[in-house]
């Protein structure tokens, strides 16, 4: 249920008052207000039309919302943003295109803007099951008759690739036992690695620090245009994050980056290099906008369980010992940790090592994190809560339904009481359109019309609103600043070209912003809304 919000003013004349809206505000009793009033980075009044604008004097920049619903910026808790930089510019997107031909024309439509011999790149973040017209892998013929006149190279993911003849014929010799003479490439997880690096010999990528924060800009560009307002970044090996503190240090960065600290650990002795990196190190470098924080997803990069490829239990307890070693001192100096559990066995051990933990330095206020949690059980997550851990959920909608089981079982987590959040999972696995990954739990579905879960099984729009918001500025240590529309808050807000609330179901992944806001400045805006 909603209830109408009050009027809440700080002291300030607004420099913006938007009014005749219909504003979500995500606070405690998820009030809705008409209204709400800017003063240069924030929110300043929360109500109706009339007390609201109220306040304005004869410079406040009045904007009239028509009806359109506001909500809190939304917060990607897990992207891999600086991977998503290196490609922004220049690849072909098809994020939640379900028609076929759809894709067969933005690749002929690329090719004729880059001209003959150039590459189309399209990498990532869709699924063969995605296409309604036609499902399935594509054809060396279909990407020949789309572009006739380039090499074409579509990743899937880390182990499939497709391609058409004149990036068969370029490739080709690279990839040796690889090459399978069709259109696709399949293989594993760590050879898929030198199928992606040969073709990426050929990607346009940037050479001088000016040109990365082009690509930079490219990235923020397309997350504000989706409503993405901050962004976390659980990455490690993606490159030099130069370009994006140039941009901060610009005030050219349109939404808020936060990333982990970039380490890697594989063995013994580099756990305990990872152990003292943390132990010396400010488990906090950032400020409100940008920087350093927390560790993961991979805390130990030989911990990395995948849900339906591995055993129930298939580390060893040397493993998990080097893992506890980077844990402990994370615990130790005030460390946020974020690791990646897809199976029930991952996160059974995690909670059994972060109890031993505790015994010397307790972790339940440092907001530590199981993320993807495809397999949890109903224990687990109880266990989880009583030691204050909490949950990220991640996009699937391009990931093929696990036939008999809910996979999160985001319903039970969220009947659990346990704080979590939602993000992507971006840029190869899923889309990091936020209105995919709120369509997926609250329609139940993945691409592209499949039912994923029961009706009983999904949760509702409130809910996921929440996650995508509230939950994530309380996993970032922001709550007092982000997360809601309330007075003293930072102004980081979307406006919608449909109603949150009241839409089909279906029509959530649709969802368009008109217009985004990072504190108080407007950083996206439609032309056509």
């Amino acid at each position: 249920s909603v209830v109408l919000c009050p009027i809440v003013v700080l002291a300030q004349v607004p420099d913006r008052i938007l009014y005749n809206g219909k504003i979500l505000t995500v606070d405690e009793e998820f009030s809705i207000a008409s209204a709400i009033a800017i003063s240069g980075e924030r929110i300043v009044a929360v109500g109706d039309n009339a007390a609201v604008r109220d306040l304005a004097d004869a410079q406040t920049q009045q904007i009239d919302l028509a009806g359109k619903t506001v909500i809190p910026g939304l917060i990607d808790n897990h992207i891999h943003y600086l991977r998503g930089t290196n490609f922004a510019a220049y690849e072909t997107r098809i994020h939640g295109v379900t028609s076929r031909a759809e894709v067969m024309t933005r690749i002929t439509t690329r090719a004729e803007e880059l001209g003959s011999a150039e590459w189309v790149f399209i990498i990532g973040g869709w699924n063969e099951q995605q296409f309604a017209d036609k499902s399935g892998g594509f054809t060396r013929e279909e990407l020949d008759a789309a572009a006739p006149d380039n090499p074409v190279f579509i990743q899937k993911n880390y182990t499939i690739f497709y391609m058409n003849s004149m990036a068969e014929e370029i490739l080709g010799p690279q990839l040796g036992d690889f090459y399978t003479g069709d259109s696709v490439v399949r293989t594993n997880y760590r050879d898929g690695r030198i199928v992606m690096y040969a073709a990426l010999e050929h990607f346009p990528f940037a050479q001088t620090l000016e040109e990365r924060m082009v690509e930079v800009k490219a990235f923020n560009a397309y997350l504000t245009s989706m409503g993405v307002t901050a962004a976390y970044d659980v990455g490690y090996l993606d490159g030099s994050y130069d370009p994006v503190t140039a941009l901060y240090e610009k005030g050219e960065l349109d939404l808020r980056v936060f990333y982990a600290q970039r380490y890697w650990a594989d063995s013994p002795r580099t756990a305990i290099a990872a152990a003292e990196l943390l132990d010396r190190e400010e488990a906090f470098q950032r400020d409100d906008r940008y920087g350093m924080y927390g560790i993961g997803e991979h805390v130990y990069g030989l911990l990395h369980d995948m849900a339906g490829e591995r055993s129930s239990e298939p580390f060893s307890q040397n493993i998990y010992d080097d893992f506890h070693t980077i844990a402990r001192s994370a615990a130790k100096n005030g460390w946020q940790v974020n690791e990646h559990t897809m199976r029930e066995s991952m996160a059974s051990k995690m909670m059994t090592i972060s109890e031993e933990i505790s015994e010397q330095y307790p972790m339940r206020d440092l907001r530590w994190t199981l993320g993807h949690v495809d397999l949890i059980s109903k224990e687990s997550v109880e266990r989880a809560k009583r030691l204050g851990w909490h949950i990220t959920i991640a996009n699937h909608t391009i990931k093929p339904r696990i036939e008999g089981i809910a996979s999160p079982p985001i319903r039970m987590i969220q009947d659990s009481g346990i704080l979590w959040g939602m993000g992507s999972d971006g840029t190869i696995v899923a889309t990091y359109n936020p209105f995919h990954t709120i369509w997926e739990y609250t329609a139940g579905k993945i691409f592209p019309d499949i039912v994923k879960y029961e009706s009983n099984e999904v949760i509702t729009r409130e809910e996921a609103l929440i996650a995508h918001t509230r939950s994530n500025a309380y996993l970032m240590f922001m709550e007092n600043d982000l997360g809601t529309l309330e007075a003293g808050k930072y102004a980081d807000l979307v406006v919608l070209d449909s109603d949150y609330l009241e839409i089909p179901v279906d029509d959530v992944r649709d969802i368009r912003p008109v217009m985004t806001m990072v504190s108080g400045e407007i950083v996206y805006r439609n032309a056509n809304p």
